[in-house]
């Protein structure tokens, strides 16, 4: 059967696809959280007296925890650019706390970058772009004109560490991302070769039935149920009453019923029951003369609307109904 394998509904691959993304935040939050809780602990034992910024990797940590603590509460709305708000701050006070932009915290303002690309708007990552640009340049400048306090440009373990963890956690969310991509692109084209699978069931069953109906020996109609107009009639409709196929076509089907209350009481039980069985009735033909005939209908579902299908049997020789 055609709908043996029913299409995945789309709205469906993007709910999935709205949970991994919510999921992969979550980790990615957490993972904020706990990089940079490390970080402060390694600042904290590893800076020279009076030199930690530990302080700074503590607040990040704690927007990073709070932001992972709405999204298990699925409260999705202000995380992300919380987030985002945060780390541009944050990369911000570390660089100028160092007193130069060569710092290695000024790899956040990348991690900044990517996260907004990543789960925010085309708009919010255009303004983290411009915001991270602006903030560098202007730390830049900074720098420049002696503004900031001294640097000690010495590269030490607290470099490599610092670094080392923006990477990461960039290297994590494209990871993260490229499998949510790759996972909705796969269920797309599996949906997209069922549906050509089916349309091609479908084209090659229309075919086959317009075949049956074309060679049928027995009269058919096609008519549209809301209306009753005549669709499409065979060759052999046009052999028994007949009518050429393109003048029928657009009649409405009382036409051809020689006796109105038939058809009254043909169309009820019809729409009552959804088919008719045979009965007994008089049609009119091309002629003018009437047909003794057996008809039966039955309604049948189509993608463009309610069709019914009318088997007509000639049951005796034409003649004009007594009275008429």
């Amino acid at each position: 059967m055609l709908d043996s394998l029913p299409l995945e509904d789309p709205s469906e691959i993007e709910r999935s696809q709205h949970r991994h993304h919510n999921r992969s935040l979550r980790w990615v939050q957490l993972c904020v959280a706990l990089l940079l809780a490390g970080m402060a602990l390694a600042d904290h034992l590893l800076a020279p007296p009076g030199e930690s910024l530990a302080h700074i990797s503590w607040s990040m940590a704690g927007v990073a925890l709070l932001s992972y603590l709405l999204l298990r509460s699925h409260r999705r709305r202000w995380e992300s650019p919380l987030v985002v708000t945060g780390i541009l701050m944050v990369a911000a006070w570390s660089v100028y706390s160092f007193g130069s932009v060569r710092a290695a915290s000024g790899f956040a303002f990348q991690a900044a970058v990517v996260m907004a690309g990543t789960y925010l708007s085309l708009r919010a990552l255009l303004a983290t772009t411009v915001a991270s640009v602006a903030i560098l340049g202007g730390l830049t400048w900074a720098e420049t004109g002696g503004y900031l306090p001294p640097a000690n440009m010495e590269a030490d373990l607290r470099y490599w560490l610092t670094g080392s963890a923006i990477l990461l956690l960039i290297g994590f969310q494209l990871h993260q991302t490229r499998r949510s991509t790759d996972e909705v692109y796969r269920r797309r084209l599996s949906q997209m070769e069922d549906r050509l699978r089916l349309e091609h069931e479908r084209d090659r069953s229309l075919r086959r039935f317009r075949r049956i109906f074309q060679l049928n020996p027995t009269a058919l109609v096609v008519q549209a149920a809301n209306t009753q107009a005549v669709v499409e009639v065979n060759p052999a409709f046009e052999r028994c009453l007949g009518y050429p196929g393109a003048q029928v076509e657009g009649l409405r089907a009382d036409t051809f019923w020689a006796d109105a209350q038939q058809w009254q009481e043909h169309r009820r039980v019809l729409f009552e029951k959804g088919h008719t069985g045979w009965q007994q009735a008089w049609w009119r033909h091309a002629d003018g003369h009437s047909v003794d005939v057996m008809v039966c209908s039955e309604l049948n579902e189509d993608p463009g609307g309610l069709l019914i299908l009318t088997t007509v049997v000639d049951e005796s020789s034409a003649h004009d109904i007594p009275g008429a």
